[in-house]
């Protein structure tokens, strides 16, 4: 359900420096989907796209062109989070709403952990709710300072925390949940720190108790709160997309015979009773029916797979295919922008590119059609019930016609006619007794 007074401020200003990068860190993918768009489709199940502002650097105004509904404010230096607050401040300046405030690095936020902040400051007439994480794992986020009361005092930057208050289980996740005018209130008493002048966002806790404002918070887990700033963090994020991935595929009746080994793309959709092998890996645009069996160390993106049909092992299905019923594609198979019709066997060493397959139809192996003449891609027509022998080449623009049959070792160059037998090769020579002549 929409929440027509809730407004998300998402902070993507960061510099990235950790990534070790030349894009963004919101940039990278998490099974195949930018950082930034799973925090968008998250936050976007609960908002208007309207109802969003996403700060940003100058480096990253090609990011307005991408995503027209959503507003944006600039921050143009980098000097901290409440700065970056403050530089979309026409964005909260209206009373009576919820101001959620993430970051575009936190690619695990969902709607529920929103809606439990949205409720518990309902239901306490909360001015702030914090999000914190409990967790014992090796970190550098903000701690949590509770008093006697359990109520939040403040938040230390992990750098400017002593040893006993490093060793706090209770961290700060960086989402925090305010009223409208609270926000806008105390925003601008925040002080700057540092060499650098850097406003803090979490500097407002302490404000907010001077002022005797309510402070709430509630506890999440680690993973979904985990924020992508390095290598070695968007390697935990991928790990535990593709997990939820798994699970959710393995829920659903398919059948992975080592789901570590497995890796899908964020959009990959697969029917009942399907078997997928060790070792296989799906991008973008994967459409899979019922009864496939995919084999060990296969890779396909862009393709559509239909009914009962048997790809690999280490097959490649490239983007603009489709694998019609009952087909079988094998070893070292390799198909782009084609349409196999159902039926049709395609089993060895293999290159068919902008190809058209229909019925029953049988290539043997070593067939590769020559679809690029150096300046535009041609399209090669294989109609139903054509045989092609090992080792053919076709060279497009090519057709053959119904029940054609292209002998083994040709390069057809010309189109061939229903039901007609094509060869192309030189009649074979042989010399007798040629290795004792050869001695001699």
């Amino acid at each position: 359900m929409i929440n027509n007074s809730l407004k998300i401020i998402i902070l993507a200003a960061g510099e990235s420096k950790r990534i070790l990068s030349s894009k963004s860190k919101i940039l990278h993918t998490i099974g195949g989907k930018t950082i930034l768009d799973h925090v968008i489709d998250n936050v976007g199940k609960l908002v208007n796209k309207n109802n969003i502002n996403i700060v940003i650097s100058p480096k990253l105004k090609q990011l307005k062109k991408e995503y027209k509904k959503i507003s944006f404010s600039f921050q143009t230096n980098p000097l901290g989070t409440a700065h970056a607050v403050l530089s979309c401040k026409n964005f909260y300046s209206k009373k009576n709403q919820d101001i959620l405030i993430l970051y575009a690095d936190n690619p695990f936020i969902d709607k529920e952990i929103i809606n439990k902040m949205v409720n518990l400051k309902k239901k306490n007439n909360s001015d702030l709710v914090l999000l914190t994480v409990n967790t014992n794992k090796k970190n550098e986020y903000g701690r949590i300072v509770l008093d006697k009361e359990d109520k939040v005092k403040k938040i230390v930057e992990f750098k400017d925390a002593t040893s006993d208050q490093k060793r706090i289980s209770i961290c700060n996740s960086g989402i925090m949940l305010f009223k409208s005018e609270v926000l806008k209130r105390l925003i601008k008493k925040i002080k700057p720190k540092n060499k650098k002048k850097e406003y803090y966002l979490t500097d407002i806790i302490e404000l907010a108790n001077e002022n005797n404002l309510k402070v709430d918070y509630i506890k999440s887990n680690f993973l979904k709160t985990l924020g992508v700033n390095t290598k070695q963090e968007l390697a935990i994020a991928e790990e535990n997309f593709q997990n939820t991935l798994r699970k959710k595929f393995i829920s659903s009746g398919v059948k992975l015979l080592d789901p570590k080994s497995v890796f899908f793309n964020h959009d990959t959709k697969i029917g009942k009773d399907v078997v997928v092998e060790p070792n296989v890996f799906f991008g973008p645009d994967v459409t899979i029916k019922n009864n496939v069996h995919i084999k060990a160390f296969s890779h396909i993106e862009g393709v559509k797979i239909l009914d009962n049909a048997v790809i690999g092992p280490f097959a490649r299905l490239r983007p603009g295919t489709v694998i019609g019923p009952n087909s079988h594609i094998g070893n070292f198979v390799e198909i782009k922008k084609s349409n196999i019709k159902k039926n049709s066997k395609i089993n060895h060493l293999t290159y068919l590119g902008d190809t058209s397959v229909g019925k029953n139809v049988n290539v043997g192996a070593g067939v590769i059609t020559c679809n690029y003449d150096g300046i535009k891609k041609n399209k090669t027509i294989i109609e139903d019930n054509v045989f092609i022998g090992s080792n053919a080449s076709l060279v497009a623009p090519i057709k053959l016609e119904k029940s054609s049959i292209v002998g083994a070792g040709s390069v057809i160059t010309q189109s061939v006619k229903e039901k007609a037998l094509a060869v192309e090769r030189n009649l074979q020579k042989t010399f007798p007794n040629y290795r004792k002549n050869r001695k001699k």
